[in-house]
């Protein structure tokens, strides 16, 4: 099996993000988390092992409405890296691009994140470990 490894060598998969109409009709008691600047709520739970974020769209401006309504409900994986910006530069020759500037966020207790995407691989979240 062929491996990659697009955003260095330290990179470490986080969590699976996912789509859903309601987080609490999934998990009654969970934290939930209003992000206000991507416009969504969320909260993590884990599945057989495995984190996944819960994302549940705060509007009609949401910006995972459009993907929940075609059905897509996997919106993105999520890496934690030691360079945020090391990786971002890493995965540019495989054809990735950055999707605006990093940002800092509560969920990741205040550390970097950024957003690249890939027109064969997709979308995926890089955090800042």
């Amino acid at each position: 099996m062929k491996e990659y490894s697009f955003f260095g060598d330290g990179a470490k998969f986080h969590h699976l993000g996912l789509a859903v109409e309601s987080i609490r009709q999934i998990c009654d008691d969970c934290e939930i988390t209003v992000e206000k600047t991507q416009k969504v709520s969320l909260a993590f739970i884990r599945f057989n092992g495995i984190c996944l974020e819960l994302l549940e769209p705060s509007g009609e401006d949401s910006p995972i409405l459009r993907g929940m309504r075609s059905g897509n409900k996997l919106l993105h994986l999520c890496f934690e890296v030691p360079d945020l910006d090391e990786a971002i530069e890493r995965c540019r020759p495989a054809g990735f691009h950055r999707l605006g500037p990093p940002v800092t966020t509560p969920v990741f207790d205040g550390r970097r994140l950024a957003w690249v995407f890939s027109r064969e691989f997709g979308l995926f979240e890089l955090a800042e470990m």
